[in-house]
């Protein structure tokens, strides 16, 4: 292959990626929109409690983070799976608010697989990330009989980055956090994912039946640190940390 065929096979190549990254943001404006209906941006931005002008960045294409997404499917009254993937149905008859079940386009494709979502949050377990630097989604396959020996259900699953060394040994930098999202209130000694202002974090949380939370890393290095009941109802929980996938 000569050195100008290769430039334009690369220069193809690149060419299909940013038309499929394209597509991908043309496609989430479009179901966007039509969770929006005929209300004015404006007034549902202010339903999501975001601004006017992110609201609009998103129906031009842009992709939200997790908790941005779950807000704004939250609003509409819309699952977050059909949000993120176009997956039917729109609604739950059931239930509302976030319940991101991503499964395949084409079912008959994945068979005995279920595919749980990926953003790009990457929560930090050593600081404090900013929820609007996470964007993009991918899907990762998870096999339906493994899911169901841990006692997971599907639609309530996502994935998100760690960052940091806080969380060691439990949780490494860079490994995967799988995170049940139905999973909301802090009821035992667990790691969760939770949103305090405009910050995602990895911590663990413990329940202080004298008032308010303690928020603990494990590595020992790190100090403990207390919050009050009302500091308690700021904090978002995205959801509990129920397997960590460990880079090798």
């Amino acid at each position: 292959m000569s050195k100008v065929q290769a430039a334009q096979r690369l220069e193809s190549s690149h060419s299909d990626e940013v038309a499929e990254q394209e597509s991908v943001g043309t496609a989430f404006a479009r179901r966007l929109r039509m969770a929006i209906g005929d209300q004015p941006v404006f007034r549902f931005a202010q339903e999501c409690g975001m601004s006017d002008s992110l609201v609009r960045k998103y129906l031009e294409g842009s992709l939200p983070g997790l908790e941005k997404l779950i807000m704004i499917a939250g609003a509409a009254g819309v699952r977050v799976g059909w949000l993120a993937t176009g997956e039917l149905p729109m609604r739950d008859s059931v239930r509302t608010g976030a319940s991101p079940c991503v499964r395949s386009l084409h079912p008959a494709a994945f068979g005995d697989f279920e595919l749980v979502p990926r953003y790009e949050i990457q929560p930090d377990a050593n600081d404090e990330a900013d929820v609007d630097q996470g964007e993009g989604i991918e899907l990762l396959a998870f096999h339906r009989d493994w899911l169901m020996r841990e006692s997971l259900q599907p639609d309530g699953l996502v994935l998100v980055g760690a960052r940091g060394d806080s969380m060691e040994p439990t949780v490494a930098d860079g490994d995967l956090l799988l995170v049940d999202t139905r999973e909301r209130g802090v009821t035992e000694d667990a790691i969760y994912v939770i949103q305090l202002d405009d910050h995602v974090v990895a911590k663990r949380l413990q329940v202080d039946w004298k008032g308010g939370l303690w928020v603990r890393s494990d590595n020992p290095q790190y100090v403990e640190q207390h919050i009050t009941d009302q500091e308690a109802a700021q904090l978002r929980v995205v959801g509990r940390v129920v397997w960590v996938v460990r880079r090798v």
